[in-house]
């Protein structure tokens, strides 16, 4: 079971805070300097039955479209610190198995990242459930057709996917917002001490999608 993330019910400077820190920690996330590495790798999806992405911090960008192939290029940035370098050469981008395969960047600092930021745009095939978590940043989906499951620490998550192949929406915020928009109009989240939730059941399609952020913001639009 995933731990959430927990905040005391401390009211509205409570909130005010911790969206405060989110706010520094993704405005943080910028993409000067100069690119550093560039890491790219094209893996068949054949026999994957899903797909696990798992990111400490950066900007994430998942496009899933029809398509017989996993494509990944991850570009770290160095912005200001001359151990930058080094340390970007500890990083490396690593793919394994099939149910699920899993994607994952290793070798992040657990302490200074020493000015290294990261961009990573991830391509799939749209009919594999996928499985996608952050720690903090920003995360970008389109397109998925499947099972969608995306899990953030600090930051925001938007996703624009088919409605037709919706079957429910989950989101939920624990201190920031919730929203999604449908063809019959748009909705907020309930309202829970500091938390932010909307549960959604009534699609045609067959996939469940299930958005959460521990601070920050949850987005879904259906087309």
């Amino acid at each position: 079971m995933r731990k959430k993330i927990l905040f005391p019910a401390a009211g509205a400077a409570t909130t005010l805070a911790a969206l405060a820190v989110a706010a520094s920690l993704t405005g943080c996330v910028n993409y000067s300097g100069h690119t550093e590495r560039t890491l790219t790798r094209e893996v068949s999806a054949a026999g994957v039955t899903a797909i696990h992405l798992s990111f400490p911090v950066g900007e994430v960008t998942v496009v899933a479209a029809d398509q017989p192939q996993v494509g990944l290029e991850v570009e770290i940035r160095c912005t200001h610190g001359h151990r930058c370098a080094e340390v970007a050469r500890d990083v490396a981008l690593e793919v394994s198995g099939q149910n699920p395969l899993r994607v994952a960047l290793t070798g992040w600092p657990h302490s200074n990242s020493r000015g290294m930021k990261v961009r990573a745009t991830v391509r799939v095939p749209r009919n594999t459930p996928l499985t996608a978590e952050l720690g903090v940043g920003r995360m970008t989906v389109s397109g998925m057709g499947a099972d969608l499951s995306a899990h953030l620490g600090v930051g925001d998550v938007d996703a624009t996917l088919p409605e037709a192949s919706v079957a429910s929406v989950r989101l939920a915020s624990g201190v920031g917002f919730a929203s999604l928009r449908t063809s019959h109009g748009a909705q907020e989240g309930s309202r829970g001490l500091l938390s932010r939730s909307i549960s959604w059941h009534e699609g045609t399609g067959k996939a469940d999608v299930r958005i959460d952020c521990g601070v920050g913001h949850a987005k879904v639009v259906l087309r």
